[in-house]
């Protein structure tokens, strides 16, 4: 496999712990992967893998639009298992039960656990690096959150709803989530199935961590998809000082 770089493995954990997974291959054997639609991030994933293993993995476009990142290894899948002991993050019961239907393999590593939930987490070691816990919220947001502004009328009066969001049902990687945008100063509010950040503070403090560069809002969004998420979190920073522009704006995308 090559020279193994640490930090650059762990620099993968995000991308895998949110749009990707380790899956058993074979008998003993595993597939790295990653899936997204966006090519932004696929590329920045791909670059990762190729300076933490000095391998460059494949990559498909699949029928659904979507990008497959993909490559086997026993002994790369190993390594990230010892990082997090699973990188599915949905609830056990969308699932086959362990063991599982790959060859008998349990899918998780362990079956100590109910199966409300698999045992995905964020490795400590990401919360004792500050560049890789920024790193790895970077990574995070872009594959699972983004950036959210819509226009609100109380009254006579419009107003603007900011936030940064971001994504996530799997109980013990939403408190690890908010345990990590804690550490780096921010203050988190926990939703059903979403973490947000709505201050102004917040969100020029999450400026400078930005998303990965280029990535855009999804298609979930029918005003802003298409849009660069950094720069629409330029805009919204923007707005602060003079909420009309930004209004105007997407009343005539809207339009």
């Amino acid at each position: 496999m090559g020279t193994v770089g640490i930090r650059e493995i762990l620099k993968l954990v995000p991308f895998l712990l949110s749009d990707g997974g380790v899956s058993p291959k074979g008998k003993n054997g595993w597939t790295i992967y990653l899936r997204n639609n966006d090519l932004e991030i696929i590329n920045e994933f791909r670059s990762n893998v190729e300076k933490a293993i000095n391998r460059k993995p494949s990559l498909i476009k699949r029928k659904d639009g979507t990008f497959m990142v993909r490559i086997d290894s026993v002994e790369f899948g190993n390594l990230l298992l010892n990082f997090s002991p699973t990188y599915r993050t949905s609830k056990r019961n969308r699932y086959p039960a362990c063991p599982g239907t790959y060859g008998g393999r349990c899918v998780c590593k362990t079956c100590e656990t109910k199966e409300e939930n698999t045992p995905a987490k964020i490795p400590e070691e990401i919360f004792a690096d500050m560049k890789l816990a920024k790193y790895f919220l970077k990574v995070y947001a872009s594959c699972d959150g983004g950036v959210s502004v819509t226009v609100t009328k109380k009254e006579k009066y419009k107003f603007l709803v900011r936030k940064v969001f971001i994504s996530v049902t799997h109980p013990k990687m939403k408190s690890d989530l908010i345990r990590l945008l804690s550490l780096l100063g921010f203050r988190p509010k926990g939703y059903e199935g979403q973490i947000r950040l709505t201050s102004k503070e917040d969100l020029e403090k999450f400026r400078k961590i930005g998303f990965i560069e280029g990535c855009k809002i999804g298609k979930d969004s029918k005003i802003l998809s298409g849009m660069e998420k950094n720069l629409v979190l330029e805009k919204v920073i923007s707005s602060y000082g003079d909420p009309s522009e930004l209004i105007n704006f997407l009343q005539n995308r809207t339009a």
